[in-house]
């Protein structure tokens, strides 16, 4: 089979490997769509730099935004069959540490990022991906395969929110119009949070944003942010800031337009150190600062809420490649920057 493979920063090929075969608890998909990602764009230059929390091991072979349909399955799968269409879990856990057993996946000692970080899993810029069966959510009937794609974006923005006041009452202001950020409001307003405000610069992606829930767009070329959201918020400032600019001049201002007692979620990486960071500012005012990069089962919450129409994802896709051009795709990513916010590569 085919699949994109990173040798070393620079080289990146498409090249001829063994299609893999199922053990007896795993599940082999033909992937049917694999969005592109600017960790994928980073691994690729050779530029991703997270501080040794973690580093890529070349060669590595990546994608992780899939959604495939199963060929095979193993003689000890039960709930997943061929011809069921499927995405999966972020990272591989064993499943039967004591970490596993209790449900806490990410602190598997065995865990291993899809297609990214690390001794990575291989990834889904590939015709074929196998996955445990464990790792694996079917796709609802109603919910179209490209769209079950963009869960995984989704899910990391999502994930941080889950754990802030996530509700009718809260503002969600969002700073940033990629995917991570748009997808992640997108499923808050499906959620049922109240007013969501979304701030960017480009007034092309903030249209996408508004078909995805956005009530407020603000253009920060244009308008001065701080004055917008304090208007929209009787001067509260916003309950939930979710930042995923990975802009350390744009971190004061985030906390910044967080109320007091409110929750700063960051699912971009910064990818450097950041100086300058007024983190008093947060202390002062009781504010919580959340983390996210991954999140065990969130994905099977945002397929329910694709499936009972309560969140439609399908504004984020702006461009599409097939897999044969997927090199040009990589290269498109900075050339579209303007207008993008998820390539997808169709197979």
């Amino acid at each position: 089979m085919k699949a994109v493979v990173v040798n070393k920063p620079g080289d990146v090929q498409i090249t001829e490997i063994e299609k893999p075969k199922p053990n007896s608890r795993d599940v082999v998909a033909r992937v049917l769509h694999c969005g592109v990602c600017a960790t994928d764009i980073s691994i690729i230059n050779g530029t991703l730099n997270l501080y040794k929390v973690a580093e890529v091991q070349y060669p590595v072979r990546i994608g992780h935004e899939w959604v495939g349909e199963i060929v095979e399955a193993g003689s000890e799968t039960k709930r997943l069959k061929p011809g069921d269409v499927i995405i999966s879990d972020n990272n591989y856990s064993c499943g039967v540490c004591e970490f596993c057993l209790r449900g806490e996946y990410y602190l598997c000692r065995e865990s291993r990022a899809i297609g990214t970080l690390g001794n990575a899993w291989p990834g889904a810029f590939a015709e074929y991906m196998i996955i445990p069966e464990r790792l694996a959510f079917k796709v609802p009937d109603n919910v179209p395969s490209d769209i079950a794609a963009l869960v995984e974006p989704a899910s990391i923005g999502l994930f941080g929110l889950t754990r802030a006041p996530l509700g009718p009452g809260s503002t969600l202001l969002v700073m940033g119009t990629g995917a991570i950020s748009m997808g992640g409001m997108a499923c808050a307003k499906g959620y049922g949070i109240g007013k969501t405000i979304l701030a960017g610069r480009k007034d092309s992606k903030l249209e996408i944003g508004k078909k995805l829930g956005a009530d407020v767009l603000v253009n920060m070329g244009k308008e001065d942010i701080s004055s917008v959201v304090m208007r929209e918020t009787n001067g509260m400032g916003a309950t939930i800031v979710l930042d995923a600019t990975g802009s350390p001049e744009l971190l004061n201002t985030s906390v910044s337009l967080a109320r007091d007692f409110g929750c700063i979620v960051l699912p971009g990486f910064y990818e450097q150190l950041v100086s300058g960071f007024a983190i008093d500012n947060a202390i002062a005012r009781n504010c919580t600062i959340i983390g996210s990069a991954g999140a065990q089962d969130i994905q099977r919450r945002i397929l329910d809420l694709l499936a009972n129409g309560r969140v439609d994802l399908g504004p984020m896709i702006t461009h599409r490649y097939p897999f044969n051009q997927i090199l040009e795709a990589f290269k498109a990513m900075e050339k579209s920057n303007d207008t993008r916010c998820k390539i997808m590569i169709d197979f």
